[in-house]
């Protein structure tokens, strides 16, 4: 797995990231808009105009196409974990209807790596502060902040069934973290979608681990992003 370098990993968070998605997700939209629905690319391309985003132009169809099955199908609430700067949750608020979505970040950025994520990120890294993504996120409606550490972020949450949850934590303990804590907690063909799992070696350690005695298979999809239903 040749992404799995620490070289390419060190870029996270910086201009040259930034960069790079752009000119790698313009070319992306490109081949979108030759096939779907225009108002759905206009609404991707903008969230990357204000430089929100660090999904490439594939990865947010995947995110917003996943939500917006999920969410005519089955019940149960939305969930994130890591929402940075808003991105991928407006994306989710777009197609959601009615459904609560609980967003969970610490909006001080990571928490410190473990050694299974190989020194490839540095702690404050990706920070945004709450009150910047609310007022992004302002005009939609049942949408639910919880600051913190995951999962002690969610102590008090109701007790709940999901049909999607969204991670973006890039680090070995806060996947593990999401895994055990909405794993039981979906519901049968609900959808859990990571990002990072092709690009770091923690995130995708932690799905190993997790599913080794598990009857679901992980998908990994041709993006850095792989998927589990639960059956």
């Amino acid at each position: 797995m040749w992404l799995k370098n620490r070289f390419v990993q060190k870029l996270g968070g910086g201009w040259l990231e930034s960069f790079a998605l752009r000119t790698w997700s313009n070319l992306q939209f490109t081949s979108l808009s030759a096939r779907k629905d225009p108002e759905v690319i206009s609404l991707m391309r903008g969230i990357h105009a204000e430089k929100r985003s660090l999904l490439s132009a594939f990865e947010q169809y995947i995110v917003y196409s996943l939500a917006k099955a999920q969410s005519k199908k089955y019940e149960g609430a939305f969930a994130e974990v890591g929402v940075y700067k808003g991105a991928s949750a407006k994306l989710m608020c777009e197609v959601k209807g009615d459904k609560p979505l609980l967003l969970f970040d610490t909006f001080e950025g990571l928490p410190e790596a473990a050694s299974q994520d190989r020194e490839v990120h540095r702690k404050g890294q990706y920070a945004y502060g709450l009150e910047n993504v609310q007022e992004y996120l302002r005009k939609y409606d049942n949408v639910q902040y919880y600051k913190g550490l995951f999962p002690d972020s969610a102590v008090g949450v109701p007790v709940q069934t999901y049909a999607f949850a969204h991670f973006d934590v890039d680090l070995y303990e806060g996947t593990l973290a999401c895994l055990e804590y909405f794993y039981p907690k979906m519901v049968r063909g609900g959808l859990m979608l990571s990002h990072d799992y092709s690009l770091l070696a923690g995130v995708e350690q932690a799905f190993t681990e997790f599913f080794v005695d598990k009857p679901e298979e992980v998908i990994d999809l041709p993006t850095t992003q792989c998927l589990v239903f639960k059956l």
